[in-house]
């Protein structure tokens, strides 16, 4: 866990510098590697089925079987034809929701998951250890009118006017800005508004000290376990 003055490690999709991304597998090495959350990014597929996928497409991460193709336009069954490094298969957020046992941070990537997730989690009764991301405000508008009780998150590349006024309106819970985007004056406005700052990328030990320097809250690492042994050497 988190030490007093260091910042939580978020596991970006899951492990992705060690395990295929976002998949189950990756959320368990995250998970086992020290992450204090575990991040995920959600579409939709052409059945209604919440896909744990970071691409609008499966072209990328494909390795055989079915290798291209629009999320949004294939099927449950179809996407299981995907097959991903090291024999993996993209989950569903169903299956992602139950195996994760830290809090997870569900980015939204297609609006069109933002209600269908949202309810989800809900059913699963997990709004006490679920935030529901994104870069796109108006999925996160969708999210907060179904659910007004949910934890919210705002990404953004850097910190423009709209995600902060977006934070505001929101009430949001976090702000996740990249780590060259972050100092210590604009982190302490964001807490002066209640929210969390999250840095990312966090992958070399350069980004981390600029983090640490910011005085952030989390960071999303691809490698928990680096990070973690990182924030050790540092802390001594």
């Amino acid at each position: 866990m988190s030490q007093p003055g260091y910042p939580g490690i978020v596991g970006h999709r899951g492990a992705a510098a060690v395990s295929a991304e976002n998949t189950l597998t990756a959320f368990a090495r995250g998970e086992a590697d020290g992450a204090d959350a575990i991040e995920l990014d959600v579409h939709l597929t052409a059945n209604g089925e919440l896909a744990v996928i970071h691409d609008a497409t499966v072209d990328r991460t494909a390795v055989a079987g079915r290798t291209t193709g629009a999320v949004s336009a294939l099927t449950w069954a179809q996407l299981q034809d995907v097959e991903l490094a090291d024999g993996e298969r993209i989950p569903s957020l169903a299956q992602a929701l139950a195996a994760i046992g830290v809090e997870i941070h569900v980015e939204i990537k297609a609006p069109a998951a933002a209600v269908p997730a949202t309810e989800l989690v809900r059913a699963a009764g997990l709004f006490d250890r679920v935030v529901m991301t994104s870069f796109d405000i108006d999925a996160l508008r969708d999210v907060r009118a179904v659910a007004p009780d949910v934890r919210v998150g705002v990404i953004s590349a850097a910190p423009t006017p709209q995600a902060r006024d977006a934070v505001r309106e929101l009430g949001a819970a976090s702000l996740a800005l990249q780590v060259r985007q972050l100092d210590d004056r604009m982190v302490e406005e964001v807490h002066t508004e209640g929210a969390l700052v999250c840095g990312w990328p966090v992958l070399t030990s350069d980004d981390l000290r600029a983090a640490l320097a910011a005085g952030v809250d989390l960071v999303t690492a691809d490698d928990p376990a680096w990070c973690r042994a990182a924030l050790a050497a540092l802390r001594h």
